[in-house]
């Protein structure tokens, strides 16, 4: 018996080994954020099988990975040197300012730095200089307080214009693809901010900041333009829409005696943005000229503590107007206009005002001698004012009517008082002898009208409240509605009202929005951005949906009124 009973015991403990044997082991927690470090750095087939482990997640663990993500720890503080190849394809240096005292646990907002001569500086110096990309950086970091080289990291773009093409200008389509590049580029290397990127330059990087507030301003939290000029961005021979600056974030100022984008002309263009519903503020220095060293300090300090400490970026506005003549152009936050068409008299949001360009000052059509105080006449342009007068090479300008001329800047001073088709006495000395002349400016030319006006979509979006969308639409034909899940309604939808001609019944589409897993992982992959809002979109014909109602505009109706 006792025997038995011992054969028992063993016979039951050893069927408890095996059912404990048996019971599955607990599945080993993974580190999505380490996958999702593996998966940005690998490729090929190794790549594949990372992002379908990463697909696998819910959209709420996806979204709490991204914006978990944190670059690998940095090697070395203060200024650097990198090389990326850019979208265009040609390898440029970019220099990024990181704190002595840089913690990748916190996220320090960034300044993005674009350099002027844009056309005729070249990537890198040949000389000791400091190259045009490091050379911007200097615009700041010598005016900080160590307390506030504590606080930001400054990105320093180079264009490289004289090596790679005209395309690469801070304001054209492939130049402003390639600073989005080195914006990525340094989110992966340094925690940055996403809601506290400001974009700034003067002269032609001033010029290029508007570029980017008219074309492409879903990065940035504000812009910060110093001598620039918001007339350049169109000479790349796409137009630019002052009402697309409604709701940024966007400071500037000009100088009064500059020779090149003087305050009087450029301040009349701000007034006319803020009269459209931009909040452009501006700063004036009569006696500024085009360089920045006389007001660089106290700028910067006002920058620091008012701006930099204050904007944020919105990528849920309540509201979007939007217009641009190319879909690369066509995103704005949460809209995006995909397909451009004329939609004729379906039309329903308006045309965008025209700039009202400020009357240039009159040219004389003289070069002056350079290293010469007096301003002295080099050479005599053919045709010019100065030609019909009389002026010759080698005289010296000492008067226009009544203004005493000692310099160039006084000159320029003088001419500011002229206008086109007005009447000039010029006073000059000719190898010792004053002679007074007399003749007048040509009359300004009237702007030629383009034979083919370049067709523009304008989306003018509302989002009225969760779950409700209506859209005025202006030669958009497909668009699509970028969603976060604040947008939705409580069973998960979105319920797109479009705006028809007066008269006719209106069209709402109601759609439930599923999330789109792979659209977060590209949108973060691409920018480095880790608080990108949205889940899902929402993609419409607007042009099939209108059917019928697309129609060309009667000849006798204004093409507003309907």
């Amino acid at each position: 018996m006792r025997t038995l009973t011992c054969s028992l015991i063993a016979m039951m403990a050893l069927a408890c080994v095996n059912l404990a044997q048996d019971v599955p082991q607990p599945a080993k927690e993974v580190d999505t954020t380490d996958l999702l470090a593996r998966y940005l750095k690998s490729d090929g087939k190794e790549k594949d099988a990372l992002r379908k482990q990463l697909l696998e997640l819910s959209a709420d663990e996806l979204q709490k990975t991204i914006h978990a993500w944190q670059p690998a720890k940095l090697d070395k503080p203060g200024v650097t040197e990198f090389e990326t190849l850019c979208p265009d394809g040609h390898k440029r240096p970019y220099w990024v300012y990181v704190p002595e005292e840089y913690d990748v646990a916190k996220r320090y907002p960034l300044l993005v730095c674009m350099h002027g001569g844009v056309s005729g500086w070249p990537m890198r110096s040949d000389n000791e200089d400091p190259s045009a990309g490091e050379y911007s950086i200097q615009y700041f970091l010598p005016n900080l307080t160590d307390e506030q080289k504590r606080e930001v990291v400054i990105l320093g773009c180079s264009a490289g214009v004289p090596e790679t093409g005209m395309d690469s200008v801070w304001w054209a389509l492939k130049g402003q693809q390639n600073v989005l590049h080195m914006i990525s580029e340094t989110k992966r290397r340094v925690s940055i901010d996403d809601d506290r990127v400001i974009v700034t330059g003067h002269s032609d990087g001033g010029s290029g900041t508007f570029g980017f507030a008219y074309r492409m301003p879903d990065t940035f939290a504000g812009f910060y333009a110093m001598n620039g000029c918001p007339l350049v961005p169109p000479l790349d021979g796409s137009p630019v829409f002052l009402e697309n600056m409604k709701g940024e974030n966007f400071y500037c100022f000009n100088g009064g005696r500059d020779t090149l984008y003087p305050a009087k002309r450029m301040t009349p263009i701000y007034d006319q943005a803020n009269g459209l519903g931009a909040t452009i503020k501006y700063t004036v220095y009569p006696k500024l000229t085009h360089q920045v060293g006389d007001v660089l300090e106290d700028e910067v300090a006002n920058f620091m503590g008012k701006q930099l400490k204050d904007w944020r970026r919105d990528l849920l506005p309540a509201e979007i107007d939007w217009a641009c003549s190319d879909p690369a152009r066509g995103r704005r936050a949460w809209l995006s206009i995909d397909e451009i068409s004329d939609l004729g008299a379906a039309n329903t949001a308006p045309k965008n005002a025209e700039i009202e360009v400020p009357a240039g000052r009159p040219t004389l059509g003289v070069r002056l001698q350079r290293n010469v105080d007096a301003p002295t006449v080099e050479n005599v342009v053919k045709g010019s004012a100065a030609e019909d007068m009389g002026i010759k090479e080698g005289d010296v300008i000492k008067k226009l009517d009544d203004h005493e001329i000692k310099s160039m800047q006084d000159l320029l001073d003088a001419l500011d008082t002229k206008a086109p088709g007005d009447d000039v006495t010029i006073v000059v000395d000719r190898a010792g002898e004053e002679k007074t002349l007399k003749g007048s400016f040509p009359k300004a030319q009237e702007r030629e009208q383009q034979k083919e006006e370049t067709l523009v979509a304008r989306v003018i979006a509302k989002l009225e409240a969760p779950g409700r969308v209506t859209l005025s639409v202006r030669n958009a034909a497909k668009v699509t509605i970028y969603v976060a899940p604040s947008m939705l309604d409580g069973d998960g939808k979105l319920r797109v009202s479009l705006k028809v001609p007066k008269g006719e019944i209106g069209i709402a589409v109601t759609k439930t929005v599923e999330v789109d897993k792979g659209m977060m992982i590209d949108q973060f992959e691409k920018t480095g951005d880790r608080t990108l809002p949205w889940t899902g979109r929402i993609e419409l014909d607007v042009h099939k949906l209108l059917g019928d109602k697309v129609k060309p505009a009667k000849p006798d109706q204004k093409e507003d009124e309907f």
